[in-house]
């Protein structure tokens, strides 16, 4: 599987799991960057190099959670526009 088959997968996961209509639009600008920052950031356990194989493997999942919220984000985004003509926060 290569990482933007992974990337969509876990992007259809979320996408089963929260849906859209009330959590994607919602959601501001500010909001998406701090679910962003929270799952970047969910691998650091305090350590410093070198890593261990299990936190480079948290990383990387959290990498690919990461880049999910980042689509979804431009997903509601691009939704709300195609809907309203403009984002509720515009």
């Amino acid at each position: 599987m290569s990482i933007l088959d992974e990337i969509e997968a876990e992007r259809r996961y979320q996408d089963s799991r929260w849906g859209h209509k009330t959590d994607d639009t919602l959601n501001t600008p500010w909001m998406w960057v701090a679910y962003i920052t929270l799952y970047s950031s969910k691998w650091m356990v305090g350590t410093f190099l070198p890593l261990g194989k299990d936190t480079t493997d948290t990383f990387r999942k959290m990498m690919v959670k990461t880049a999910a919220l980042a689509v979804a984000a431009i997903e509601s985004v691009d939704r709300q526009r195609a809907e309203n003509r403009k984002a509720f926060y515009e």
